[in-house]
Formats: C-alpha cells, structure tokens, sequence
C-alpha cells in the first residue's frame, strides 16, 4: 500500500512551473512599475506610495491566512477553558477584596470566578470520559 502522504513528483513539478510563472509575473509588473515611474516629478514620493501598498496588501494577506489558521482550530471542537479564565477572575476579586472598599464587588467576581473553575474541571472530567469510551 502507499502512504497517503507521498507526493507524487508530477505534483510538484508543476507547482514549481505555477510559482514560476507567478515570480516571472510580479517580475515583469515591478519592471512595468519601475518605468512608469522613472518619467515622473514627483517618483519618491510615488515609490514610496506603492512601497507602502504593497506592504499594507503582504499584511492584509497575513492577517487573512493567520484568520483562516484560527477558524479551522476553532472548528475542531478546541473550546475554550473556563478554568483559565477563572484563575485571573479570582486573583482580581481578591485585589478588589484587598482594597476594602470593593468587597462586595470582589465577592462577586471570586463567586464567578468560582464557578468558572468549577465548571472547567466538570466538563474536563467529563470530555476525558468521552475520550476513552470511543478509543
């Protein structure tokens, strides 16, 4: 049997000609930008114009992959952890506490908090159980 995770050698050659083609392409649009701007007054200015845009686009392209990375991390059931929400919570209600002023308010948020940590351990246990019945 093959593993799955073999390449096939004409799969990446033909990736190697695609990106290829895409470098000769930005090549050749640099260029095109280049001459258009030698001709003009004001081409510093004009150069650091399209510097900035390009930069600003390698961003936004970043932001969008980095987007796409946490939504397919999202979608595998990774929840978030009430127990780690829960610790911060209770170090602020016992600062609140500590003033002496805010005691109720520092209640409050120990209470929460509380019950943040509690409901973490409780689905924990619970997921670990559901882990070993389907192994």
């Amino acid at each position: 049997m093959s593993d799955p995770t073999d390449k096939n050698p004409g799969d990446s050659e033909a990736t190697d000609s695609e990106s290829e083609a895409a470098d000769r392409t930005v090549e050749n649009l640099a260029k095109e930008l280049a001459d258009k701007l030698r001709g003009l007054k004001n081409r510093d200015e004009l150069t650091d114009y399209a510097v900035s845009l390009l930069r600003e686009s390698n961003e936004e392209a970043g932001q969008h992959e980095n987007q796409q990375r946490q939504v397919a991390r999202a979608s595998k059931g990774d929840a978030f952890n009430p127990i780690a929400f829960g610790i911060p919570l209770m170090v602020i209600g016992l600062v609140l506490c500590g003033t002496g002023i805010l005691v109720g308010p520092g209640l409050a948020v120990i209470g929460i908090a509380t019950l943040m940590v509690l409901y973490g351990l409780v689905v924990s246990l619970f997921s670990r159980r559901k882990q070993r019945s389907i192994e």
